[in-house]
């Protein structure tokens, strides 16, 4: 099993090479950026924090299994990454049905029908 080439990358140079720390800093940001859209896009509302946790999960469970010549470190990640956006999204249902808008507070056109 062949972890992420960016994290190894990573791991090897952000603390010598500012280029290629700023590039795999990219790259991770927009795999975030790009999960985060489909998240929000199906109605979860934070988004962008559940698709880094998605994310940094899945790194950590790659270098595992590397490091353990294993697949059971990613397999638990994958299951532990649908109980991490199920979560999110049963939240983000949720505050829609009680009104309350992203930031946690009441949205203005829910406002008259609060007690």
């Amino acid at each position: 099993m062949d972890p992420c080439p960016v994290a190894t990358v990573a791991l090897e140079v952000a603390s010598t090479h500012e280029g290629l720390r700023l590039t795999t800093s990219e790259v991770f940001s927009s795999w975030t950026d790009a999960l985060a859209a489909y998240y929000a896009g199906h109605g979860i509302g934070a988004a962008h924090d559940t698709a880094g946790s998605v994310i940094a999960l899945l790194e950590g469970a790659f270098m595992l299994g590397r490091a353990h010549r294993r697949t059971d470190p990613v397999l638990a990640a994958a299951t532990a990454a649908q109980a991490i956006v199920s979560a999110a999204l049963a939240v983000s249902d949720v505050a829609a049905s009680r009104g309350v808008g992203e930031n946690g507070t009441i949205r203005d056109n829910d406002r008259a029908s609060q007690p």
